[in-house]
Parts: structure tokens; C-alpha cells; sequence
């Protein structure tokens, strides 16, 4: 089947076959929550959207069983549901705006799944997922959203670095404080910021990204302030990390420092998420249905 997840910055498209399996994959930077308002979503971000679903219908059989998923900047903007509308229309793509639980929930199940294939126990392991818009995080059967992400805090900074280091310890200050309170043995990082440090201190750029190198990759809390530094010293940092993305990284980065900087336990990298939870999600309900036959 063909899984989506439609986050707050990336639209990730991949193929699962029955095994749980993925094929090809897709993601593309769409910037959703950019510009984002009261008024709902920007036209600009609306435009990148459906730019973007264009190109993955193109590369993608949607004729076959699919799921579509929308994340946070379209559970708070009132003219997602409109916007949708027209993507059906035009694209034949049937978008699901989910709520926070179950992206955490679907999340946690693409984590597991990749971490059983690269053999490792994740059960004692807190899992965060910091998106464009919001940041999940998951702890066993227990898990938080929070309103903070990379694309709505960068943009809240002034697109300034300096700015989103000096704010970033009060921007994540309640999720600190929850996740303070696991006795967990590992953080599980995934989403794109994580995945990008792992790239960069594996000698990867934005054009030659491969998860399968990056998926178990361990990482510090000074792998995080080496790359930014790598980034800001690039020469061309749209190439290292794809275009536009270099400010976001870093505002991720920034975050993730303050959110991590007391754990004190081993930081690991999966590329799995919301994406490839949505198809071991649809392949379980499946099961359960031939089952009960």
C-alpha cells in the first residue's frame, strides 16, 4: 500500500508491502505551517502543498489501497478542511487530519517496527518526534503533543539563531518537565532534524540521503552543536541540507539541546515514523479483519 504523512514541513510518501517491507520513498518540503495564521494556512504554503501531492500522485499508484495523514498545522487551521476538499478533488487523494494521540501512536509503531528489523529493544526508550509544528513525545503507552516545532518557532525567532538559542530552554520547558519524569534507557529521535545531523556527521548531503545508513545512528549532544556548526560554516548549505532548510535544522537543533540536555542517556536515530506507523497501523487491521473471517 502507499502511506503519507503530511506534516507541518515534509510531505513523506513511501510503498509497504505485506511484510512491512518499504519500498520506494518520497519526501518533499512543503513548508505547511509557514506563514501560518489564525486566518488557517498561507496561499503560498496551500500552493507547495498541492505541488507537492501533484509530484507524489506522479510517482505513486494510487489506484492501489493507500492512507493519507495530516498533522498539526491543519488540526489548527480552519481552512484545512476546505483545502482538502479541492486536493480530492483535483488529485483523488483522500487526506485524514488525525489528532496528537494518534500521531504519537502511529509514530511509536514505525519506530518499533524499524527498530525490530535493526534489532533493537525500544520498550524502555522515550520516543520524540519534533515536527514543523508540533513535537510528540511518547514514553510506553503514555504520550504528549506540544505546540512548538521547528518551522513556528524559527519563524517566531525572526529566523534569527542567535534569538532561537536564547528562547529555546522556555519554549520546551513543559516538555522537559514530562518527559523528566520516564525512567527510560535510550531517546529514539526521529523526523527530520535528527536524521540530518546523522547525514551530516555520516558525510551525507540533502541529494545523497540514505535512511538505511542513518537508521541506529547514535548521536550526543555535541554531534548536535557540531553540525550546526557544519552548517553554518557551508559554503553552499542549501545543497548540505536541502534548500531552505538550514535555518529550520539549526532552530531544531536548538530545541532538541534544550529539550535533551539533561537526559543523560544514548541518543538513537530512526528514520521510521508517523509515515511507516500509518502502514503497519493498516496492515494490522487488515490481520484482525481476515481473523474474525
Amino acid at each position: 500500500m502507499i502511506c503519507v504523512d503530511l506534516g507541518s514541513n515534509t510531505l513523506r510518501a513511501c510503498e509497504m508491502d505485506d511484510a512491512l517491507r518499504i519500498g520506494k520513498r518520497a519526501e518533499i518540503i512543503v513548508g505547511s505551517a509557514a506563514g501560518l495564521s489564525e486566518k488557517g494556512l498561507a496561499k503560498a504554503a496551500m500552493e507547495r502543498v498541492r505541488a507537492g501531492v501533484e509530484q507524489i500522485v506522479s510517482e505513486f499508484d494510487f489506484s492501489r489501497d493507500y492512507k493519507a495523514v495530516a498533522t498539526e498545522a491543519f488540526r489548527v487551521s480552519p481552512n484545512a478542511g476546505a483545502f482538502f476538499d479541492e486536493i480530492e478533488r483535483d488529485f483523488g487523494v483522500k487526506f485524514d487530519i488525525i489528532d496528537p494521540a494518534l500521531e504519537a501512536s502511529l509514530t511509536r509503531l514505525g519506530i518499533e517496527n524499524r527498530a525490530a528489523a535493526l534489532g533493537l529493544d525500544v520498550s524502555r526508550s522515550l520516543s520524540v518526534d519534533l515536527g514543523g509544528a508540533s513535537t510528540e513525545a511518547c514514553f510506553g503507552e503514555v504520550s504528549r503533543s506540544f505546540r512548538f516545532g521547528i518551522v513556528r518557532f524559527w519563524e517566531a525567532c525572526n529566523c534569527n539563531a542567535s534569538e532561537c538559542e536564547k528562547r529555546a530552554p522556555a519554549i520546551v520547558a513543559e516538555a522537559k518537565a514530562f518527559v523528566s519524569q520516564f525512567k527510560f534507557e535510550s531517546v529514539i529521535l526521529t523526523s527530520g532534524v535528527p536524521t540530518t545531523v546523522a547525514a551530516i556527521l555520516s558525510g551525507m548531503d540533502y541529494a545523497n540521503y540514505d535512511p538505511e545508513r542513518i537508521n541506529g545512528a547514535k548521536l550526543t549532544l555535541e554531534d548536535f552543536a557540531r553540525a550546526r556548526e557544519i552548517i553554518e560554516k557551508a559554503a553552499d548549505a542549501d545543497a548540505l541540507v536541502g534548500a531552505g532548510r538550514a535555518g529550520l535544522v539549526i532552530a531544531g537543533i536548538c530545541l532538541l539541546s534544550a529539550l535533551l540536555k539533561d537526559a543523560q542517556k544514548p541518543f538513537i536515530v530512526i528514520d521510521d515514523g508517523l509515515r511507516e506507523g500509518v502502514g503497519v497501523a493498516c496492515a494490522r487491521s487488515i490481520l484482525n479483519k481476515r481473523r474474525k473471517k
